[in-house]
């Protein structure tokens, strides 16, 4: 059954790009980078949920496909052989969930994002797009998400001013030993050391939490010639 949940985020955002007057759905793409709280960027989203789709897969990778979740499926199907209880974080309009559910056709599936509007979308996909809860949430706090979990997705979420690299340590938590996190970051965002990715992740290594399986450089955005990491890590202990 369809379960939809919110959560309170006081956590401040740090505005990392200049504003930008919204134009155009790409306009709101940069926008998205400008906002100075969660629940500025929570309306932005909310706003873009309707055209969101059709501004990711043509105006900015402009080739029709939605290469951030693409492109993740992609090493997830080579890395992770079973989930029956996944974690979509920043799932968004649910692009990801028909694809992992007809993959994995897991028994628990849950969509998490900071957009009540983009998560909305996700549950008017034909079968709820194989998600069985919806869970509104702010990163690195995942709500009520709870696991554990065998497999938790983040597409196109670590990116400036969204997700902070805080919620790999969320996710770790969440998922049970042997199972697998599997995100992209952005290549710039990733070698820039400020962002706090390569380090966290190294880190997480060294404390003996996860094991990386997988890191390949892909397309993200190819018409605006942005390319991402994407990674697939086993997680060993909590």
């Amino acid at each position: 059954a369809q379960a939809h949940r919110r959560s309170v985020c006081t956590r401040s955002v740090p505005a990392m790009a200049p504003s930008c007057p919204l134009r155009s759905n790409s306009d709101i793409h940069c926008v998205t980078f400008a906002a100075g709280t969660p629940t500025h960027l929570a309306q932005v989203y909310d706003e873009w949920a309707a055209t969101y789709d059709d501004t990711v897969k043509n105006t900015l990778a402009g080739t029709g496909v939605h290469h951030p979740t693409t492109e993740l499926l992609s090493v997830v199907t080579q890395c992770v052989p079973t989930a029956k209880a996944i974690l979509d974080v920043g799932a968004g309009t649910g692009v990801a969930g028909p694809l992992l559910s007809a993959q994995y056709q897991p028994s628990r599936m849950v969509a998490l994002d900071l957009s009540q509007g983009m998560l909305e979308k996700a549950s008017a996909l034909p079968n709820q797009g194989g998600y069985t809860h919806f869970v509104q949430a702010c990163c690195p706090d995942l709500g009520d998400a709870q696991g554990p979990f065998d497999l938790c997705i983040c597409a196109g979420t670590f990116i400036p001013n969204h997700a902070p690299p805080e919620t790999l340590v969320s996710l770790v938590k969440a998922t049970q030993p042997g199972g697998f996190i599997c995100f992209s970051v952005r290549k710039h965002f990733f070698d820039d050391v400020e962002s706090g990715f390569s380090t966290l992740q190294q880190a997480l290594v060294d404390q003996g939490k996860w094991e990386l399986v997988a890191k390949e450089e892909r397309d993200y955005l190819p018409k605006q010639q942005i390319n991402a990491y994407y990674f697939a890590y086993r997680v060993l202990q909590h």
